[in-house]
């Protein structure tokens, strides 16, 4: 049975934006999923940020899937680069994900700056890689999240005029993104 985290970003908790109804969607399918919650998102420190999610998705195989917003890719994708030494998971989904500085969050930069990611290893341990970007996205650029892509080389889906895939955007349900998980969830 596949087990989803879905890992939230900057400014967030588990229970914002469309969290929740993916939850509920991946539990109705008949697979498991956990929500990540990630200590004080508002002034994130990448090292809780580490500690929480090393705490949180204990189990990582090839059932396990990541999706993640935001900070919640950087930082999730610092996580795997230690975490997967010695397995794989079956897929990440990347929501608005990046890599880079953002110039409308210059407070992010450190935490930016901290983050090791080994691409060579997230290609080769992360199975099936996507990264879902907006075309107006007012915090992470599509060049950003386009650039992501190419790191991880994964798939890569715009939507247009999602803003940051956000409640405020109208992003309270996902659907684009439950068509890309959908048939993971039922892949052995």
């Amino acid at each position: 049975m596949k087990n989803v985290y879905i890992i939230h970003g900057y400014r967030a908790v588990p229970e914002d934006h469309w969290f929740i109804w993916l939850e509920q969607h991946i539990q109705q399918a008949g697979a498991t999923a956990e929500r990540i919650f990630l200590a004080d998102s508002a002034h994130p420190d990448p090292e809780v940020w580490q500690e929480c999610l090393n705490a949180q998705c204990s189990v990582l195989d090839e059932n396990t899937i990541i999706v993640a917003h935001s900070l919640g890719c950087l930082s999730s994708l610092n996580f795997l680069s230690k975490a997967l030494q010695h397995s794989s998971i079956a897929a990440g989904i990347f929501v608005s994900g990046f890599t880079e500085k953002l110039k409308a969050i210059p407070e992010l930069d450190t935490f930016i700056e901290s983050q090791r990611l080994d691409d060579k290893l997230l290609r080769q341990k992360i199975l099936r890689r996507y990264v879902f970007l907006s075309s107006n996205d007012p915090f992470v650029p599509p060049p950003l999240s386009i650039r992501l892509g190419q790191r991880l080389n994964a798939q890569l889906l715009e939507i247009k005029q999602a803003g940051h895939f956000m409640q405020e955007d109208g992003y309270t349900a996902f659907p684009q993104l439950w068509d890309v998980l959908r048939p993971l969830l039922s892949e052995s």
